[in-house]
């Protein structure tokens, strides 16, 4: 306080010092108006058409790609735009190319923590960070939306955000429903012994392997895990640790969890990040969390599931494995 009452006292000391208090407080209401104009802004950017959190808003989400990874989201999205099979090819060409820039700006990220070995996890949070990780990844989201929006015939583009605002909604109930990660319709139609997991694509050491979120299954060596997607069966051996976490079992009974206890059984730490906001949106190295995936796949494996290049999907994704030998 004394250092206050002393600079509050030079500023009012004579005419100078009163023209001096006018110009402090003309700056700090500028700066405090300024301050409340910024936070408007952010708020309102993250509000949808009824004033809940926006989906289509949040720079950090890339919830087109995500909702057109399913083919019953993109058949509703061609009957309410009334889009020609070539319009729709297009915009799943911009979502997919959304996809592998995206899976870059990952593998980037990747990169700095295998540089980091050694260092505490805050530190690595900090590298990340530092890295820019998050204005590439709101470019990106950005990017896609615009385009997005230009392919949509005259006047519809306005319409986009309620469409992905009542697809989200509907894709949050269903993640809350199936906290374990199970299928949509009837347990009856999902492999014995599997979970419906979210998989996204990655460039591997070798071309035909999978990578799954704990280190125990590469370093031990000899893990595989069976997938099945459409009447498709693939066997896969698991040679890397991810996507987004390295101690997320998610797999095994709750007890044996390394991380994330309070996450039942089936669901990958990203699906509740992704769809729950859990552990504020983030995995474990304070990225945020752009899918709900819990397996990624080589693009040779992916192909074998009938799955293009940087094409997203949900696969049935059985325990891991060791052979016996």
């Amino acid at each position: 306080m004394r250092y206050f009452q002393r600079d509050a006292g030079a500023l009012t000391g004579g005419s100078g010092g009163r023209a001096a208090l006018l110009r402090f407080l003309v700056l700090f209401a500028a700066v405090a108006l300024a301050g409340v104009a910024i936070l408007s802004t952010r708020s309102d950017a993250q509000s949808g058409p009824d004033g809940a959190a926006s989906a289509y808003n949040d720079p950090d989400k890339p919830v087109l790609s995500y909702l057109l990874s399913e083919p019953e989201n993109v058949e509703e999205f061609r009957a309410e735009f009334g889009l020609s099979d070539a319009q729709v090819r297009e915009v799943l060409a911009r979502t997919r190319a959304e996809n592998r820039t995206l899976a870059g700006v990952y593998a980037e990220s990747e990169r700095i923590l295998a540089g980091s070995r050694g260092l505490s996890t805050a530190e690595k949070r900090e590298r990340i960070s530092a890295s820019g990780y998050s204005g590439k990844v709101r470019r990106v989201v950005g990017g896609t939306k615009r385009s997005v929006e230009a392919t949509l015939p005259n006047g519809r583009a306005d319409e986009l955000e309620a469409w992905v605002e009542e697809q989200w909604r509907d894709e949050v109930r269903e993640a809350g429903a199936n906290t374990a990660g199970s299928e949509r319709g009837t347990r009856a139609t999902r492999p014995p012994g599997t979970y419906r997991i979210f998989a996204t694509q990655y460039i591997g050491y070798t071309t035909f392997e999978v990578a799954m979120p704990h280190r125990k299954l590469k370093f031990a060596g000899g893990y595989r895990t069976t997938l099945t997607l459409n009447g498709r069966r693939v066997s896969a051996p698991i040679k890397e640790v991810g996507p987004w976490n390295t101690y997320d079992n998610w797999w095994d009974p709750v007890a044996k969890r390394t991380m994330w206890k309070d996450l039942p059984r089936g669901k990958p730490e990203a699906r509740a990040a992704f769809f729950e906001n859990y552990n504020r949106g983030k995995d474990e190295f304070g990225r945020e969390v752009l899918n709900p995936a819990g397996i990624d796949l080589t693009p040779a494996v992916a192909r074998r599931l009938g799955l293009a290049k940087y094409e997203n999907a949900y696969v049935y994704v059985s325990l891991p494995k060791r052979p016996a030998s």
